[in-house]
């Protein structure tokens, strides 16, 4: 185990500096915080490239294993209540869907808290995957994958452009469902396996046509007077309904 002492070694600098989006991009790298996050990476099979720790760490894989004291981690971890553990992964993202079980789709999400709570419960569902389709958020930024606690590790995840994303939509073998304001039919229904949920943006919902591409749309009612639910409890209660967990 390597012991470092100063906040200005060049591992302490790239770590700090995947904080940005541009420098996840171009190390395809990524920042993990928290033993019990860690512990669900080991348990998916996923070894860091550096892990950084203020307490005793058994090694793990090839890591290039370092020890700091309690200042460094408070200067390098994002979190306000700073880890005894960080590590540094490569970022994965699945090249192909494979139409079993159910799959969330999720159109121009922006949000990444809301992007990461939806993994997480996705995860909690027993979904097979997560689609980010046309112009998403980062599922490896800091918050992002704070708020999976650990399901990133988990949860497959496939990018898609926008005219994929509708072609997938079209030829589902299932169903392939939207949430939707204006339709007219509950969202409390049985679905046909395997099922493909499609979520809209925060701001706008589903697009015109990926709404007009899905084979399905419901919508969630509501009582009171606000316009629509926070996406990711929307999306939370279709995977429960369409699992009927």
């Amino acid at each position: 185990m390597l012991t470092i002492t100063s906040p200005h070694n060049p591992t302490l600098k790239l770590i700090r500096s995947l904080a940005e989006k541009r420098n996840r991009q171009e190390t395809q790298l990524f920042v993990a915080e928290g033993r019990q996050v860690l512990e669900r990476a080991r348990a998916e099979g996923w070894e860091p490239i550096y892990l950084l720790t203020s307490a005793f760490c058994e090694p793990w894989g090839e890591a290039a294993l370092m020890k700091v004291d309690d200042k460094i981690m408070g200067q390098v971890s994002a979190q306000k209540n700073p880890p005894d553990r960080i590590g540094v992964f490569r970022q994965r993202c699945a090249e192909i869907v494979k139409p079993d079980g159910v799959w969330v789709a999720l159109e121009d999400m922006r949000d990444p808290g809301n992007l990461g709570t939806i993994i997480r419960t996705a995860d909690a569902a027993g979904a097979a995957g997560v689609i980010l389709a046309g112009q998403s958020c980062d599922p490896y930024s800091p918050d992002c994958v704070r708020a999976t606690m650990g399901s990133i590790f988990g949860m497959p995840l496939v990018r898609l452009e926008q005219k994929p994303f509708l072609a997938l939509l079209k030829e589902w073998p299932g169903e392939s469902v939207g949430t939707h304001l204006k339709a007219t039919e509950s969202y409390r229904r049985s679905y046909g396996a395997p099922t493909l949920i499609a979520m809209g943006s925060e701001g706008r919902g589903l697009s015109d046509e990926a709404s007009a591409a899905c084979s399905r749309l419901v919508r969630i009612p509501m009582k009171g007077g606000a316009e629509s639910l926070n996406v990711a409890i929307a999306t939370g209660l279709m995977l429960f309904e369409v699992q009927k967990l």
